[in-house]
């Protein structure tokens, strides 16, 4: 083979090998490049359906459902969740904590097993109020059950911290994040149904993070009668966050639409009786959402109760050593540790 021959090989070679080279870096670009919009959520984004499409399973109308059965009719469909399956493991005695005036205020705390301190913290602080003013006051404690291997590492403390105090509130679930809406269902199963008397006046569902004013709190729910639709909180107005590696991740699957319903946080969620009622009975009829928050906000939506914002229970707090609560009832972000030094400085009258 003659060298000029030889040389137009190689320099097609060379050519080939650019080209392929060049093509493969392009492949790499777009793959990556595609990742990362998959990581991000953005290809849910683009299947995501308009909010002013949403509906919710089983495709009932609750709030009719609601009225059939504080009528005392019959609904229409079969329940979609009976409550019959939410059994309780523990429940607090019901002996000398009735709570059957008119103003009276439940205080449901939304804790889990392991966090013995929180409860503790709590129960030596703003727990400790059994009376305010006119108002007599209940705090409990509601949480799952522990996993196998807790239970081994745990052993019997949750029952002998029940025996001391009698507030646990224990449903048949494993605790864990992704079952916090059954933390929220099991308090308004046992608020609804408190110790055979019904309902009662006011429930205040909080987390164990939290400082509260009792007295700020206790001038809030004045404000409002028991027969009023009241769900009040900090409220948000959210989209489904669909980063694919987050804890918080949110598939089509779970939640097809844009946007959320308007939701109180968690945190600190005031209802009167009357709402309480109408939670209790729509939950039968709409299909459970895993988180606690959001769920609260469909089952309002369905309802036509108006989520209402009040920046009197902060979703976190500014600095526990200088929050101000002159006007405030609650404030998330509190360790123990927090709620021992400042309860003092926040709820700085007798208790009763």
């Amino acid at each position: 083979m003659s060298s000029k021959n030889l040389l137009k090989r190689r320099l097609r070679a060379t050519i080939n090998h650019e080209d392929f080279r060049k093509k493969l870096s392009i492949f790499a670009f777009v793959f990556i490049g595609w990742c990362g919009i998959w990581a991000i959520g953005f290809t849910d984004f683009l299947f995501e359906v308009d909010f002013k499409k949403f509906e919710w399973p089983p495709f009932v109308d609750v709030r009719e459902q609601v009225v059939r059965e504080m009528l005392a009719e019959l609904p229409s469909y079969l329940f979609h969740n009976n409550w019959l399956d939410y059994q309780t493991i523990m429940e607090p005695t019901c002996a000398f904590n009735r709570l059957t005036r008119r103003k009276s205020l439940l205080i449901i705390v939304k804790s889990a097993p392991h966090r013995l301190q929180n409860r503790d913290a709590i129960r030596a602080t703003w727990g400790k109020f059994k009376q305010l003013g006119n108002f007599r006051i209940r705090t409990i404690f509601v949480m799952g059950k522990m996993r196998a291997r807790e239970s081994e590492t745990y052993g019997n403390v949750l029952e002998a911290e029940h025996k001391q105090f009698s507030d646990l509130l224990i449903g048949d679930f494993i605790d864990g994040y992704r079952n916090n809406t059954f933390k929220l269902m099991h308090a308004l199963k046992f608020a609804q149904n408190y110790c055979s008397t019904g309902p009662v006046s006011y429930v205040f569902l909080v987390d164990d993070d939290y400082m509260v004013s009792m007295k700020n709190l206790i001038g809030e729910v004045e404000k409002h009668p028991p027969n009023e639709r009241l769900y009040m909180g900090w409220r948000f107005d959210t989209s489904p966050f669909r980063l694919v590696f987050s804890k918080h991740r949110v598939s089509l699957n779970d939640y097809q639409f844009s946007q959320y319903p308007p939701y109180i946080s968690a945190g600190a969620v005031l209802l009167t009786s009357q709402s309480v009622r109408e939670f209790y009975l729509a939950i039968q009829h709409l299909k459970v959402y895993p988180f606690d928050d959001v769920y609260a906000g469909i089952i309002a939506y369905k309802l036509g109760i108006l989520p209402q914002h009040n920046e009197n229970f902060r979703f976190w707090s500014d600095n526990p050593e200088t929050d101000v609560f002159d006007h405030v009832a609650a404030a998330h972000g509190y360790s123990p540790k927090d709620l021992l030094q400042h309860n003092n400085r926040v709820n700085n009258y007798s208790i009763n």
